[in-house]
């Protein structure tokens, strides 16, 4: 068995198409790919990225993971409360919200601009329910559905990092979300650790991203900045990409 981890998406819908088109065959049942968060957002086919997801997850033999993100959390924050906005003031939201509902684009704008400063300081709501009335239930299991982690024999698989010494257990959910500080140089655990979030590419003398491999074991594969999409296969190592497509 096999697990293949798939770095940060970002709305690159042609980056995730072409990256698949070489994942995909090498898949057998039993094998697992794992998206390692940050799908939405930034680029400006969210939706579509979400919808093919979802689609694999349904129809493979193989078995489909998804982390959730920095950007899935800020996303979902305002789902629960519309007075939260760091999602939409910080993390490129609009693209996403577009790729749903571009009506929902117009009124979220218009209620930023009326409130001003009063944004903050009196806690006004925006409507983003007119954005999240347009997201499609399957979708929304999905994002309400992904995972802190995913613990493989060969990896662990996470968005951000995992705490310093390798365990799992009590862990903070943001330490897996966000990574903690001194991740991943500092990382001593015994475990192999695949992350994303970093946009720590390194690139080669042509300008090409490869991903961040540390002789600590740990594995950063977010390079989609790059506008290519990385993904490595555990328990060997292989790494497979896209061509470059910049995107948002």
């Amino acid at each position: 068995m096999a697990t293949i981890a798939v770095g940060d998406v970002h709305g690159n819908y042609a980056a995730l198409e072409d990256l698949l088109a070489k994942v995909v065959p090498e898949l057998r049942a039993g094998d697992t790919l794992v998206f390692l968060g940050d799908v939405i957002d930034r680029g400006s086919r969210s939706r579509e990225v979400v919808e093919r997801i979802v689609e694999l997850g349904d129809e493979s033999a193989f078995s489909v993971v998804g982390l959730i993100g920095n950007h899935e959390q800020w996303m979902l924050k305002s789902l629960a409360n519309p007075c939260a906005h760091s999602w939409l003031l910080g993390m490129g939201a609009f693209d996403t919200i577009a790729s749903y509902c571009p009506s929902a684009v117009q009124r979220i704008r218009e209620g930023l601009e009326t409130a001003g400063m009063d944004l903050f300081e009196e806690k006004i709501p925006l409507p983003y329910e007119l954005f999240f009335d347009a997201v499609p239930a399957r979708h929304m299991e999905f994002f309400q559905g992904l995972k802190l982690y995913h613990r493989a024999p060969e990896v662990i698989c996470v968005h951000g990092g995992m705490d310093l010494d390798g365990s799992l257990d009590g862990a903070n959910p943001d330490t897996f979300i966000w990574g903690p500080e001194g991740f991943p140089e500092k990382y001593r655990g015994k475990h192999r650790v695949v992350y994303g979030h970093h946009n720590d590419a390194r690139e080669d003398a042509g300008g090409w991203p490869r991903p961040a491999v540390n002789a600590n074991g740990t594995y950063g594969i977010d390079s989609i900045a790059h506008g290519v999409l990385t993904a490595m296969r555990f328990p060997d190592s292989r790494v497979f990409q896209s061509a470059r497509y910049r995107e948002g």
